[in-house]
Parts: C-alpha cells; structure tokens; sequence
C-alpha cells in the first residue's frame, strides 16, 4: 500500500549535503549489530513472482513500485537499529509514542489508531549523496544524536545507531524493521524502492546474489561506531 504525503509539521530537513560513496560502489550491511548472534529473520523480503504471476515472495505489502525492493526484518522491540550505509540525515520523525499503531481498517476488528495511521510512525531516512536514501520505519525511538545532526546536516557513518526498533504506524502493532533504498526526493519520506544487495558474509554464502530471502535468518557483519 502506497503511503500518503507525510505532514509536514512532524518532520526536520537536514541542510548540508552527503560525502556518500556513489551507487555502483556502495557497501550496504545489514541494519542491526553483529552482537546479535542468532541474526534476525526477514519477515518479509522483496516481492518476486513466478512464471505465471503467483506471488512468491512479498506477497503481503510489497507488490508495489515503493515497496518492491523493501524488508520487513523481525526486531524485537527496543533493538538497536544501526545505519547501513553512512550519508547524512535527510529526514527524521521520532515525535510518536512507541506503542502508537494500527494495522486494520475502520470497520474491521483489530486495533485502529487512526486513519493515517500509515503516516504516524517513528522513521529516519538516510541521504546517501548519489540520489538514493535509506529508510528505517517503525521505531520505537530516534537516537538524540541523529534528531540532532538533522538540524545540522553532519554525516553519520556505517553502524552509527539510528534507534530502536518499535511497532509505530501501520504495523498491525507487530514489531519490526520496516528496511528499503529508494529514490531521493526533497521533503518526501517514502517514494520509489530500488534493488540493492547486502555484503554481509552470512547473506553472501547462503544468497550469493546478496539478498536476503523471506522466511531466513541472517546474522549481520554490522558494527556500532561511535557518532
């Protein structure tokens, strides 16, 4: 599902730009520590189709060009949610309670917390300098740190901590790591998915095509630095 244009009330613009290293020779790891030791499992991975079109793969939100290239990894609440590729803070909205979701229409049974509910999450995105930006969605929380180099427009390095995973927005109150790459757009937080790969050695020698699959745990090559 397509998310709606966020208010822009909620969210803060970064005003310098990125040292990133270009697309063709970006290193992206896996978004959480290498402390983790058992890895985390894709609760839902990029949407893949067979010959006939039967959904194989992201069959629940990620059949659409913003989230075709997305992951939704399994975090436990509260885990620490680390940069995958360094790049500046483009936008950043941690004004949310942590147990503030939905995940049903109004009318159904389940639990509402209100109709954009899509856009009433903790996130923070990642300008990587070359067109493409990060999204981390879902948090619990931002890191001061990076609400603060927002503000600032200094850069953030690979596994700086960005925050702690949550349950926030249209998330059924399940928590996760809501994970995707996609085009850069001023002032706009979710826009088109584009297909990466992960360099960690356990994606690499289970999914040598560098993508982690739906249904598998991955323990990441990942490493908090200090901002």
């Amino acid at each position: 599902m397509r998310l709606a244009a966020p208010l822009a009330a909620l969210l803060t613009l970064a005003a310098a730009g990125c040292t990133a290293a270009p697309a063709a020779t970006a290193t992206y790891l896996l978004p959480w520590s290498a402390g983790a030791a058992n890895g985390f499992v894709v609760m839902q991975g990029n949407y893949t189709a067979d010959a006939l079109g039967h959904c194989l793969s992201g069959c629940a939100t990620h059949d659409d060009d913003s989230m075709r290239y997305a992951w939704d990894f399994d975090l436990p609440e509260g885990t620490e949610v680390l940069a995958s590729r360094g790049g500046t803070v483009a936008l950043v909205n941690g004004s949310w309670a942590a147990d503030h979701c939905g995940g049903v229409r109004a009318g159904q049974a389940g639990n509402v917390t209100g109709g954009l509910v899509g856009n009433e999450t903790n996130f923070v995105e990642i300008d990587h300098g070359d067109g493409t930006s990060a999204l981390y969605l879902h948090l619990s929380s931002v890191a001061p740190d990076i609400e603060q180099k927002a503000k600032s427009g200094e850069s953030i390095t690979q596994g700086e901590v960005l925050g702690e995973s949550g349950k926030t927005g249209y998330t059924q109150c399940v928590p996760h790591l809501h994970f995707q790459v996609e085009q850069s757009a001023k002032a706009d937080w979710f826009t088109t998915s584009l297909p990466i790969t992960f360099a960690d050695s356990d994606v690499i020698s289970r999914s040598p095509s560098g993508i982690p699959l739906e249904g598998e745990s991955y323990v990441s090559d990942n490493a908090p630095t200090t901002p």
